[in-house]
């Protein structure tokens, strides 16, 4: 072989072996990414349902509840605005989420949680999806069922 083609395959060689990266190949980072697209899906739903706490707290407010549920609700968008700012994308996985929701701004990639290993990735995401949750049923448990 030329030498100028040794150089070109080598090269080559390098540049593919560094775009197929062996963490897109990782069971546990596609267990990762499979609990955050549940954690995001639930987030979706979650998210229109959060922005009306305000108003929802307004009418509860003029029906005379309890003030223990007011500061469930406050406490609840909290807890829902902290685990936004606090998602973190699995690291070489696609994701397909968007966010439209104005005022809210939290960011995905933190680059100290990027270099996690894979292992803990998973379970950093399964326990983001716990928390979307347990987010979940105490919006349930405070909010009124949609009228049918």
């Amino acid at each position: 072989m030329q030498p100028n083609r040794l150089v070109y395959t080598l090269c080559l060689m390098g540049a593919l072996s560094a775009c197929s990266s062996s963490d897109q190949q990782d069971p546990l980072l596609k267990e990762a990414a499979a609990y955050h697209q549940q954690a995001t899906t639930i987030q979706a739903v979650l998210e229109p349902k959060i922005d009306q706490i305000d108003s929802l707290k307004a009418v509860y407010t003029a029906q005379r509840k309890p003030a223990a549920v007011m500061a469930s609700l406050d406490s609840l968008k909290k807890a829902f605005e902290d685990w936004e700012s606090n998602l973190v994308e699995v690291p070489g996985m696609p994701h397909t989420h968007t966010h439209e929701h104005g005022h809210h701004s939290h960011q995905h990639a933190d680059a100290t949680l990027a270099d996690l290993p894979a292992e803990q990735m998973r379970d950093l995401q399964r326990e983001t999806l716990t928390s979307i949750k347990q987010i979940q049923v105490r919006l349930n448990e405070l909010t009124p069922a949609p009228n049918p």
